[in-house]
Parts: C-alpha cells; sequence; structure tokens
C-alpha cells in the first residue's frame, strides 16, 4: 500500500539527490573580525577572567569561499562524531548524524544554506542542530584552508577528548559537563606528508561553533574559542590552531574562522622510521593538567561602559566560560613520538569504526580510551554481548570497480522506499588498517581518494574523505532487499 502520492515519492528522491549537489560556502575572515572579537573579549574579561587567557587571533586568506556538497558536509560530521564507544547500539547511533540531518542543507543561489526543512524546529532542537552542523561545516572549511596553506598535506580529524584521556589522569573522560571541559577544544586535526621516502607529522587544535543567531552572537563564541584552543601544548609551546564559528541561515550559511599563529611539526623522519614508530602500542601516561600560570593572562585596561546590548552578547551559564584559569594539558617535548602514536592510531580506529568493526578498532586504543578500569575487574556471570569483538562490516562493491567495507542503515520511507546509507572505508586501505599497517595506510589514503573522486556513482549521492571513508546515500525499493 502506497501513503503518499507520486509527488511526494519525488520531492524525497530530489531531495536525496540533492545533497550531492555543490554550492559556496561562504567564509569570512578579516582584521574587522579579530577587532570585533577581541572587544567582545575585553568587555567580557571584568566579569570572567577566563577571557584574558586566549591566544592572540589573526585573520587567515580565505579566498572566495569554500565549495562543498551537503553530503561532504554530513560526512565530515559522521567521521568526527564516531567515537571509541562500544556500547551494544553504537553502530546504529553512529548513522543518526546523517539520518537526522540529511534534509537541513541546500543550495540557495549558488551558497549552501539551510532548508526549510531545518528551521521548524523549536529553540532547544536548534542549538543541538547549530553544534552538529557546526561540525561539519568546520571541519570541511578548516580542511580546506589546510590544504592551500599546505599543499600535498592530509588531514584527519581526532577527537580531543580521545586523544588527552591516554595522556592525563584528571579533567578528560567525564561524560557529564564540567567547568574543565568547557575550556578543552574540540579536535585535533592530524596532518601527514609524505615525500615518499620521509613523512611528517603536524598537529593543528579546531574549534567548532555553530549559531542560528547573528554574526555579533559568532564573535563571543570566537572569543571563547580562543581560549579553547591554548589548552593544549607541547613542550610548553602553543600548537598551531583554527577557530571557526558558522552562521545558519536560510539565504546562506557563513563560516568566520580565524587563524591563532603558530606552525611547528609534531614529528618527521623516514617512512621506515614512521611504520617502525606506529607498529608498536602507546602505554596510557599519568600527567595531570595544570591551571594557565597568572602571568600569561592580557592585562586589558577594562572598558569604562558595560558590555553591549544583552541581545546581542547574553548568555546562558551552559554556553559561557567558567571563570578562572584553564588547564592546560602540556605534552612533555621527549613524548612527541607517543603523541604520534596516540593520534595515528586514534584516527586509524575512528576509521574503523566508521566502517563498523569495533573489534579492529579495539587494538588501536589503550586501555583508558576504552574504559576499562585500572585493576581487572570479576568476571561477569554472563556476557552477552563483548562490545569489542563485533564487526558489521561487510563489502559495498560498486560497479566502476570500486569497493568498501563498511556497514548499512536502512530506513523505511513512506511510498515503498527505503533510505540506505552506507558508511566505509575504500577496501584497500581498510585491509590495511586491520592488519596495523597505519603508516602505509596514511601514505596510500590520498591515491584512494583520487582513485574514487574520479569514478561517478551509479546511483544515489557519494562522498569521498581524504582518509579513505567513504559516505553513500540511496533510495530504493523496498523489494530490492
Amino acid at each position: 500500500m502506497r501513503y503518499v502520492s507520486i509527488g511526494a515519492a519525488v520531492n524525497i528522491e530530489t531531495l536525496v539527490r540533492s545533497l550531492g549537489y555543490e554550492s559556496t560556502l561562504a567564509v569570512v575572515s578579516s582584521d574587522q573580525l579579530v577587532d570585533e572579537v577581541l572587544k567582545y573579549a575585553k568587555e567580557h574579561a571584568g566579569e570572567n577572567d577566563a577571557y584574558r587567557y586566549s591566544k592572540q587571533p589573526t585573520p587567515i586568506p580565505v579566498g572566495p569561499g569554500v565549495r562543498t556538497s551537503p553530503a561532504q558536509v554530513l560526512h565530515e560530521l559522521g567521521v568526527a562524531t564516531t567515537l571509541l564507544d562500544a556500547s551494544p547500539l553504537a553502530q546504529v547511533a553512529r548513522h543518526w548524524a546523517h539520518v537526522r540531518y540529511c534534509t537541513t542543507l541546500t543550495a540557495h543561489r549558488g551558497h549552501l544554506a539551510l532548508s526549510r526543512h531545518a528551521g521548524n524546529v523549536v529553540y532547544h532542537h536548534k542549538v543541538t542542530q547549530s553544534e552538529q552542523l557546526g561540525i561539519g561545516l568546520a571541519l570541511v572549511v578548516a580542511k580546506a584552508l589546510l590544504r592551500r596553506q599546505h599543499p600535498g598535506w592530509d588531514f584527519h580529524a581526532v577527537d580531543a577528548e580521545v586523544a588527552l584521556k591516554a595522556g592525563f589522569l584528571d579533567g578528560v573522560g567525564d561524560v557529564e559537563t564540567t567547568s574543565k571541559t568547557k575550556k578543552r577544544p574540540d579536535y585535533i586535526l592530524l596532518g601527514h606528508h609524505s615525500s615518499g621516502r620521509r613523512s611528517r607529522v603536524k598537529i593543528v587544535i579546531l574549534e567548532c561553533k555553530g549559531t542560528h543567531q547573528a554574526a555579533s552572537f559568532a564573535y563571543g563564541q570566537l572569543a571563547r574559542a580562543a581560549v579553547q584552543v591554548d589548552a593544549l601544548r607541547v613542550g610548553g609551546r602553543g600548537q598551531p590552531s583554527l577557530m571557526v564559528a558558522s552562521c545558519l541561515s536560510k539565504t546562506r550559511i557563513t563560516s568566520y574562522v580565524l587563524d591563532p599563529p603558530g606552525d611547528e611539526e609534531l614529528w618527521s623522519g623516514a617512512d621506515n622510521d614512521l611504520d617502525e614508530l606506529l607498529s608498536a602500542s602507546p602505554d596510557d601516561q599519568d600527567w595531570r593538567p595544570r591551571p594557565a600560570p597568572p602571568d600569561e593572562a592580557r592585562r586589558w585596561e577594562l572598558p569604562a561602559e558595560p558590555a553591549g546590548p544583552a541581545a546581542e552578547t547574553s548568555l546562558s551559564p551552559a554556553e559561557d566560560l567558567p571563570p578562572g584559569a584553564p588547564d592546560v594539558f602540556d605534552i612533555p617535548a621527549e613524548r612527541r613520538g607517543w603523541f604520534t602514536q596516540i593520534l595515528t592510531r586514534a584516527a586509524a580506529a575512528t576509521a574503523l569504526l566508521f566502517a563498523g568493526n569495533n573489534a579492529a578498532a579495539r587494538d588501536y586504543a589503550t586501555p583508558r580510551q576504552r574504559g576499562e578500569p585500572p585493576a581487572p575487574e570479576p568476571p561477569a556471570l554472563f556476557e552477552l554481548d563483548p562490545p569489542w569483538e563485533s564487526s558489521t562490516a561487510r563489502t559495498l562493491h560498486l560497479p566502476d570497480g570500486l569497493s568498501a567495507e563498511g556497514t548499512r542503515y536502512r530506513a523505511p520511507l513512506p511510498g515503498g522506499k527505503t533510505l540506505e546509507v552506507f558508511r566505509g572505508v575504500d577496501a584497500d586501505l581498510y585491509r590495511q588498517l586491520t592488519e596495523g599497517r597505519i603508516g602505509p595506510y596514511l601514505r596510500a589514503a590520498p591515491r584512494a581518494y583520487r582513485r574514487w573522486s574520479a569514478s561517478r556513482p551509479d546511483q544515489g549521492v557519494r562522498s569521498v574523505g581524504r582518509d579513505g571513508t567513504v559516505l553513500v546515500v540511496r533510495l530504493a525499493d523496498r523489494d530490492e532487499f
């Protein structure tokens, strides 16, 4: 029995096809933006001294914008939010970003914008929507700008919480929102470059913001981000970073981006040396974060007048920075190799989890990252579902000779149609990851990306990441399954 008209069914097909349409994501970075962000920080430093502990933002050349598609934004969001979670329903939950937001983005007069379906939500759902889409948009912008700045480099997103959890005893890993978690960055972008003989590794700290409000609200978000990106250091030195705040609207989405200074590499050496380094399993470390010293606080003269209109600057307590100096997570300089291991293995685990292989991903995580207790617990009477031993990965063969290993999610739609979402990894790269060959995976990922990009999908919409991950969204008749 059909529940919708032919016109409604065609509309669903149009929505799915529109996921692949490219448009321009507007990007803004300027000295004026820096002035607005610093103005916000200074105006609020009198009431909240946390704003004094920030990196100095600088503008970055952005050009005319970034070409992207809704599918690419959702792809980046899906990979970034694929966390080290071994709950029995984790595989289903990992498809949620794609299914929930697959009709929220569209093209409007050549620019990426919110669709009419995205705005029909109440306030608290808008907050979640802007946070989630803000992650995907920030990753699209950051990776595009970094590729322009660093030709030949590819960047992989690693959740900062997961990375820091392996090194620090306090202040990371708690699910509940605490004052400490609000002063840490969202992601670490792991950059890799290989000349064919030598490999180089660098990191860029990324903080992602999103809002349905005006640009003036984004100024405050970037002021808070300037504090968060300085929380991670290596050898006492701040790391290169990017801050992106995206304003969502039905006419045009605009991403405001600033680039606090810093440009140093985390590790470099021969390809063979990198392979040897990454073949070893790093141990958890027992470091502790420390508050930023008082002499790092900016000595701003406070403005004589109070902060601007409440409509532009008011925040809920959950959105503002907690007062006081932020905690600093400082990786000792002599443990750069260890941090390289942690980040590359976290990127490998993320790709495998994206493909649905918990069992192989487990071997790339430290005990603390997996949530295992420091001392063995007594065995349970019944172990119904060993979560880290499961894998739902299966092969997707495409007519153009390409194949990927991954997992599918299917949702029935009115009118006898089914929405299918496939998340996976290029088959050759997947094999390298399951065999523990991270170095070869990093070097081969750019070639796999070029193979996939040169091929046109025969059906549905396809997005391919430079990390070898693949997202395919399509509609099918239920009798096809």
